[in-house]
């Protein structure tokens, strides 16, 4: 058995793996989490195929749980014997490989739960399993194009930020859900757009609605040149570990991922792209500002017949001059949906 303090689940599994020798069928290598119920020790496992266990111990005269419905995840009750003697343990057992990456995340949210002891060990594992059924049935796609990616690192660096204020503030992170801009609360909105030219800030704009702010809201825009693999820079699964070390919902924000095809079981291809940020500035979408809005055709309107409209915004040649950016703190939070005393307030 291996055991430790400080150590993440993933970190927890990686030691197992790295362990010599092989289990035989029927066989786990275990690590001890140090988290224990009335019942005994809940431990990580790795069985004789490779494939991850959350072990939570029950009662010998628990009911059996047999919950085979997600083809990925599977709950069940098994007795296992070591040298103490025989034991009954709720099984939560990840069924395919690729799924490794999701089911940590689900684990981590398992062992969480039972840390606070407000809520029995069946419970836990069937709430966190039920939450965690789409994602696990999911079928694979394919990567990002690198223009999406460094889109979803732009809007990732400032979910960062706002995370940092409050964990809640994921929920203003609309754009994953189709919405308008990609962060939205009330009273304020803000679109991110990147670019890889370093000789330019054009942008492109898709529809519109895109640069058109919300009723009795503030719509600001951030404009970033992005370096892809960048010495200093870091990478998108980077920045999705750092928003989860905020203490953020696992499952809202993986399910926001994969709402913008972002797959976990690609982290490995996402890991060798680093991107560093070289310039950023930041724009409240107001009068003088370069755009097409509905109300750009009047007093007829669109044509009709015509839809699918995008076009190129070009800031080197607006009238609209770049806020200072220290008022990125203050809008981050607004978006969070706390005051920041620490610094002035967007008009929002």
């Amino acid at each position: 058995m291996t055991s430790g303090v400080a150590w993440t689940t993933g970190e927890g599994w990686r030691q197992l793996e790295l362990s010599t020798g092989s289990p035989t069928h029927g066989e786990f290598r275990v690590f001890d989490t140090t988290l224990t119920t009335s019942d005994g020790a809940v431990l990580l496992a790795l069985d004789a195929l490779g494939l991850r266990h959350v072990l939570v111990p029950v009662a010998a005269d628990f009911p059996a749980a047999h919950d085979r419905r997600s083809g990925g995840v599977h709950l069940t009750t098994r007795p296992l014997v070591d040298d103490t003697g025989q034991r009954q343990y709720l099984d939560l057992a990840c069924q395919k490989a690729h799924l490794n990456g999701v089911f940590t995340h689900l684990a981590e949210e398992v062992l969480g739960l039972l840390r606070g002891h407000a809520i029995q060990p069946l419970r836990a594992c069937h709430q966190t399993l039920q939450r965690w059924r789409e994602l696990l049935d999911r079928e694979a796609s394919n990567v990002l194009s690198t223009e999406a990616l460094c889109g979803l690192f732009g809007e990732l660096w400032h979910l960062v930020r706002i995370a940092a204020k409050s964990a809640q503030g994921t929920s203003a992170w609309q754009g994953p859900y189709g919405a308008r801009h990609d962060f939205t609360v009330e009273g304020c909105a803000l679109e991110v757009k990147t670019t890889t030219r370093r000789d330019e800030w054009k942008f492109r704009v898709h529809g519109l609605t895109q640069l058109e702010p919300p009723r009795d809201a503030r719509l600001y825009l951030s404009a970033m040149r992005l370096e892809l693999n960048g010495a200093s820079g870091a990478t998108v699964p980077d920045l999705i570990q750092s928003v989860l070390d905020t203490g953020v919902d696992r499952r809202d924000l993986l399910g926001r991922l994969s709402q913008v095809g972002y797959d976990l079981r690609d982290d490995a291809h996402y890991q060798q792209i680093r991107i560093d940020v070289i310039d950023s500035r930041v724009y409240e979408v107001a009068a003088s500002f370069p755009r097409l809005t509905g109300t750009s055709f009047s007093p007829t309107g669109l044509a009709a017949g015509v839809s699918d409209i995008h076009y190129t915004i070009d800031l080197a040649a607006s009238p609209s001059a770049p806020l200072h950016l220290e008022i990125l703190d203050s809008l981050h939070a607004a978006l969070a949906g706390v005051r920041d005393g620490g610094a002035a307030e967007p008009a929002v």
